[in-house]
């Protein structure tokens, strides 16, 4: 009599309570996630928006408007605390031996010693981009994809640029965006 319905039925009622007795631990999992979620996108992304420099807002701009007033005066600290960088977006170039069916999407920010460095790279842009693309289109793709030879690369980005437009213009060269297809 194993299979009357008298034993099924406490069998079947033990199911749901087991449910039961998760439920609460299934709540506070939810809830725990939800305040996570709620914390972070109220504390921790306008902190790190901020930090990025996203969405500056009117009262952003106006305690750097007043934070600018009062080094006015000093505009030497002002000038060294901020250094002179010069940005060429959306570089795009073929590699050596890739017959064409490999292409490198770059971005290049160059640090020059002052700002007449950067007003210069900016006067002769289309000179510095045939530099750049010159220098980087004599790599192979596997030169280019290679970690290990990023610091090199642009080390003799740097010293292509400075060898075109004056020794010790460019202080150093940085790839915010480097994409080998």
């Amino acid at each position: 009599m194993a299979d009357s319905p008298d034993t099924q039925a406490p069998e079947q009622d033990a199911a749901p309570s087991g449910m039961k007795a998760r439920l609460p631990l299934m709540v506070a999992i939810i809830a725990g996630l939800a305040v996570g979620v709620g914390t972070g996108a109220v504390v921790v992304g306008p902190a790190a928006a901020k930090a990025l420099g996203f969405g500056v807002t009117s009262a952003d701009a106006a305690a750097a408007d007043s934070t600018a007033e009062h080094a006015e005066g000093d505009s030497a600290a002002a000038s060294s605390t901020a250094p002179a960088l010069y940005t060429l977006d959306n570089l795009a170039l073929n590699p050596a031996a890739s017959g064409g069916t490999r292409f490198l999407l770059l971005t290049l920010t160059i640090e020059c010693t002052n700002a007449a460095g950067v007003t210069a790279l900016q006067a002769r842009e289309a000179e510095l981009s045939d530099v750049v693309l010159s220098t980087l289109g004599r790599k192979t793709v596997e030169e280019l994809t290679d970690i290990m030879m990023r610091e090199s690369i642009k080390t003799e980005v740097q010293t292509a640029i400075n060898d075109r437009f004056g020794k010790k213009t460019v202080v150093r060269v940085y790839f915010p965006k480097y994409v080998v297809q």
